[in-house]
């Protein structure tokens, strides 16, 4: 089985997407989490559509990273790897849901990467050199989900900060909470119109809500859906459609009314930060739950959202 590892997105979709196997140690969480402080909140930068946050790698730096939550693992520049000479432990192939298998990279060893004032050791991470990451961003790399698999993790947008934490999340309830699979990334259950699918969860991505285009011709839309771009992953290159959804978007309890979609040629639909910027959202790896808090003013489901998603 492979995993998401890295979304590093052109503006209008997501874009490169990298993978490991499950048995390769940078999927693995870190054997030791140290927080300063109960609740540790660690500001970050919205840059265009992604959360950027300081990091420190064995008191070096700090390097700007994106928070990733579409990512399987942590991403290193190659520049900054040879930089600080982190010690190769090995090799993994890495690509994109297209080609899974498309590019050899290699893998480093991290004593401690520091996140404000929560410290992950050791941190096994992937080093590669994707320009897109320093054109679009100006990061030096990506943080993935297995750095934070003991804690809980919240991104709120709207106070522009993480929130880490020790502790767990209440049952599923359908609504605020909700139970979500793990094959490929973060992978939460969304009603688009009549269809029921999963999609990945995908704060790496600035992009609304993207659908495989297969779906173009299954859904009920204003019109025919336009090119608007094309979108570049690490061993592909495809064509980006957008049109405006006849219908709802339910994600647990709360409902985007007719919004705008984008189709590509990824297999997987995926919720990016247009969307998640209307919530705090917190993730409990260990019991695979994720809690939607809507920002002020954002409707449960059933209520008139006031406008479209995503335009």
């Amino acid at each position: 089985m492979r995993r998401s590892l890295l979304v590093s997105a052109l503006a209008i979709v997501c874009g490169a997407l990298t993978a490991h196997s499950q048995e390769n140690p940078e999927d693995r969480p870190p054997d030791q989490v140290d927080l300063s402080s109960p609740e540790v909140v660690i500001p970050f930068q919205l840059v265009k559509g992604r959360p950027i946050v300081d990091v420190t790698l064995d008191g070096k730096g700090p390097f700007p990273f994106i928070l990733d939550t579409g990512a399987g693992g942590t991403v290193i520049g190659a520049d900054v790897a040879d930089e600080l000479q982190l010690p190769k432990v090995g090799e993994t192939r890495i690509g994109d849901p297209i080609h899974p298998h498309g590019m050899v990279a290699r893998t480093v060893r991290v004593g401690k990467v520091a996140i404000g004032g929560a410290t992950f050791s050791p941190v096994v991470a992937t080093a590669m050199d994707d320009p897109m990451l320093r054109e679009h961003t100006s990061s030096r790399g990506v943080l993935g989900m297995p750095l934070f698999a003991n804690v809980l993790l919240t991104v709120d947008y709207k106070k522009s900060e993480i929130r880490v934490t020790r502790g767990e999340l209440p049952d599923a309830n359908g609504k605020d909470v909700v139970p979500y699979k793990s094959i490929m990334g973060i992978r939460v259950p969304i009603t688009v119109g009549v269809l029921e699918l999963d999609a990945d969860l995908d704060t790496g991505s600035p992009a609304a809500l993207s659908l495989p285009d297969t779906y173009m011709d299954r859904l009920p839309l204003e019109g025919k859906p336009v090119e608007i771009g094309r979108a570049r992953t690490v061993t592909s290159e495809f064509a980006v459609y957008a049109a405006t959804l006849k219908g709802d978007v339910r994600i647990g309890g709360y409902r985007l009314e007719n919004p705008s979609l984008r189709f590509n040629k990824l297999p997987i639909a995926n919720i990016g930060g247009e969307v998640l910027g209307r919530f705090a959202i917190t993730i409990d790896q260990k019991n695979r739950r994720i809690r939607f808090a809507p920002q002020e003013g954002e409707p449960h489901a059933g209520a008139a959202s006031g406008g479209a998603a995503g335009r």
